[in-house]
């Protein structure tokens, strides 16, 4: 897709502008010129409900023509209402309208945001939570874990009268027949956007009068309308956008739709747009060819750990809900860029930091066609499915105190790279589902590393999901894990990295896709400040042909009986691990499935277990239905022919062969007749797991090697264990 009056020829690599305001220069259009302040001068001032005379108590750098926020002139309400289905989906949001009655805010709190959601029930019932920091102190046993979502209100039946929520707000609803998994957000807000139309001294005559009385409201500078302005110029005229040094608020966000557009800041330490008032992303990027972000900040309201991050909750229909992510911006969220298909884009020399969501997050179609998963407020901007992203670069962007991803999602696109970043206390630092990606000479601290993922695969074509992550420093598995791979991830190499007191959960785990290379990484399980002594393991393996070599895995402190270097899960198959030495642990190497256990005390996250599966229904003399099989992403034929280990009920003891196993509707038919019973317990195992263990050396573990002895197809073999691990020399 290609907007021809937008368009403009590729941009060059590295565009810099001079240190003074290039205004009037050629190829630039200057943000303010287009009337954008800057400025970040605050006073006090006094309004009278149903007038639009602002009296300040200072008169500061305020002009006729200037946007200005003031907060406590006001009061109004509005949100958004989901049905019964995906409430991510923007096809199943529409604004609230007469469903509800809304009331109240307190003196003083100038935004406040609900979710109320209608459970399962007869007749239905409603609960509700404040989207606050406030309310959302539940933790779990372990005092620096994520929240999780916290009710305020639960079991609440639907009625006519109002009903006291917090901080002086009411809810009423007009709308009774409410259905089980519809839910709906709201924001009680004393807020006044609007316009200098006159100034005589201290006083201000304004374009929009106050709704209710205000003294001593909060007056500041505004620059969402001057800026977007200054954005559609630059557009019209094919020129590129310089936003000198300030500090520029906005409200919705800028828009760059179905066009190429340059974006330079004067340096991401004097050049900051702020939405901390505001639930939006700072550039909404949708369609287009080549647009670019550089030398500049951006800023939001929510900080890593004041709100829970990578959490939903469930609708009582079970679809996810996220009230601060990408996906529920209009609820609570804020993110820097939220892109969708635009063919090229290059974000650098960036500053991004208390981002609730995301702070970069990007989706779209794919070069197959693929029908694009398009978040609101993308929805319905015409050509979005024709087009995919082609190349995506973050390079030298700063990301710190968020409360999700760093960089997220390219689900369909092609080409991320990720390079020379820093990013640090931060949910996660990448998840990453896009083909041909590269996350490269990147410093990580306090964060989960990153989650490589697909979204499906088709046969005779290019998989979803290769990455190659190399050369990269994650300091800290403080809370949480490290580089996970899941899914339809299909090539993957992680090579030549430093993970530094790794004290949590697993360095490396591959728990899906296939064909995954773990080579050359130092891995550092030493506990880190006052974290509990976690189970954690260097590298878990529990997906099928993965090749791990030449590995340092150790702990520099006291070795501790809950830490793993190599777990390989019973079901994987097509496993090489070789070369890798292995220091002080409590176990060099192990088999079984990684179970977790969530209501654990401090440290027992999880455990290592045999791989355990329960009949779960009885279709008949040769078919059942089993809840907790493990997935095999890649396989065109799971478990067929693998062997089922009887482990309770009429065939405990004994085998079956399976003959068939159907992913989505998890029955497994076998290929002989059995008697069965809902509730029998067994095991499976491959006819030969094809693991080659050889040439490691494992010294001063507690344990050198813990395997299952009588899996077929395992040749463990020339392994090095010193007289200070509990195994032989030479195993």
């Amino acid at each position: 897709m290609k907007n021809k009056d937008n368009d403009q020829s590729p941009l060059p690599n590295s565009i810099s502008p001079s240190s003074s305001d290039p205004v009037g220069k050629s190829g630039w259009i200057s943000a303010t010129a287009c009337g954008a302040a800057g400025s970040d001068y605050e006073t006090h001032g006094n309004m009278v409900a149903g007038s639009n005379e602002l009296r300040l108590n200072d008169a500061g750098d305020f002009q006729v023509g200037q946007q200005v926020e003031i907060l406590g002139a006001n009061l109004h309400h509005y949100g958004m209402i989901y049905n019964d289905r995906e409430p991510y989906l923007a096809r199943n949001q529409s604004p609230l309208v007469n469903e509800v009655e809304l009331r109240g805010l307190s003196a003083g709190k100038t935004w406040q945001t609900f979710v109320v959601d209608f459970d399962a029930g007869e007749p239905t019932t409603w609960r509700w939570m404040a989207v606050d920091p406030a309310y959302q102190t539940k933790t779990t046993h372990h005092p620096v874990q994520h929240r999780h979502w916290c009710w305020q209100g639960q079991g609440l039946p639907v009625t006519g009268d109002w009903f006291p929520l917090c901080d002086g707000v009411e809810i009423r609803f007009c709308k009774r027949d409410w259905l089980p998994g519809q839910s709906l957000s709201f924001h009680a807000r004393n807020q006044l956007l609007t316009r200098i139309v006159e100034r005589n001294g201290n006083l201000l005559r304004l374009q929009h009068p106050a709704t209710c009385a205000g003294e001593e409201v909060v007056v500041r500078h505004h620059d969402q309308d001057a800026l977007q302005s200054a954005v559609n110029q630059a557009i019209a005229e094919r020129k590129r956008l310089f936003i000198p040094s300030g500090h520029y608020r906005l409200s919705s966000g800028l828009w760059i739709r179905d066009a190429s557009l340059h974006v330079e800041g004067g340096g991401r330490d004097c050049t900051l747009l702020d939405i901390s008032n505001a639930h939006t992303a700072v550039f909404w990027i949708a369609g287009g060819r080549e647009v670019s972000v550089r030398n500049l900040a951006m800023q939001g309201h929510t900080g890593f750990l004041e709100l829970p991050a990578n959490r939903s909750f469930e609708t009582a229909n079970k679809f996810a809900f996220w009230p601060t992510a990408n996906q529920q911006m209009e609820i609570k969220g804020c993110s820097a860029v939220n892109a969708v298909s635009t063919e090229h884009m290059v974000f650098e020399d960036l500053e991004v930091s208390r981002m609730a969501s995301e702070a970069f997050y990007l989706h779209g179609s794919d070069r197959y066609g693929m029908p694009p998963y398009i978040q609101a407020p993308h929805e319905g901007i015409p050509g979005l499915d024709q087009q995919y992203t082609k190349s995506c670069i973050y390079h030298r962007v700063h990301v710190h105190d968020c409360g999700f991803n760093a960089f997220n999602n390219n689900d369909h696109g092609e080409n991320t790279s990720i390079l020379h970043c820093r990013v640090e206390r931060v949910t996660n630092f990448s998840e990453d589902a896009s083909r041909f990606s590269r996350v490269i000479g990147n410093t990580v601290i306090d964060g989960c590393a990153i989650s490589v993922h697909g979204g499906g695969a088709v046969t005779g074509r290019i998989g979803p999901s290769q990455s190659i992550i190399a050369n990269n420093v994650f300091e800290g598995g403080k809370f949480n894990g490290g580089i996970s791979v899941g899914n339809y991830a299909t090539e993957v190499i992680i090579a030549n990295n430093l993970f530094v007191g790794y004290s949590k959960e697993c360095a490396v785990f591959v728990l899906g896709g296939r064909r995954v290379i773990i080579q050359g990484n130092h891995i550092d399980l030493s506990r880190m400040e006052d974290n509990p002594d976690n189970e954690r393991c260097g590298i878990s393996i529990e997906a099928s042909y993965v090749t791990v070599a030449d590995n340092q895995i150790y702990d520099r402190g006291n070795r501790s009986g809950k830490t793993t270097g190599i777990h390989v899960a019973c079901d994987a198959t097509n496993i090489q691990i070789h070369d890798n030495l292995i220091e002080n642990l409590g176990c060099g190497m192990r088999s079984g499935r990684r179970i977790f256990v969530p209501d654990a005390p401090a440290g027992e996250f999880f455990q290592f277990l045999a791989t355990e599966c329960t009949v779960t229904e009885v279709r008949g003399p040769r078919s059942f239905l089993v809840g907790d099989l493990p997935r095999r992403c890649d396989d065109i034929r799971p478990y067929a022919g693998w062997r089922i280990a009887w482990l309770s009920g009429a065939r405990s003891g004994e085998d079956s062969r399976i003959q068939s196993y159907d992913q989505e509707t998890r029955e497994i038919l076998l290929a002989e007749e059995c008697p069965l019973s809902e509730g029998d317990r067994f095991a499976v195992y491959p006819a030969s797991a094809n693991w080659q263990i050889h040439h490691n050396t494992i010294t001063a573990c507690g344990e050198a090697l813990d395997f299952e002895t009588d899996l077929p197809g395992v040749f463990i073999k020339d392994n090095l264990a010193d007289e200070s691990s509990s195994q032989p020399d030479v195993v």
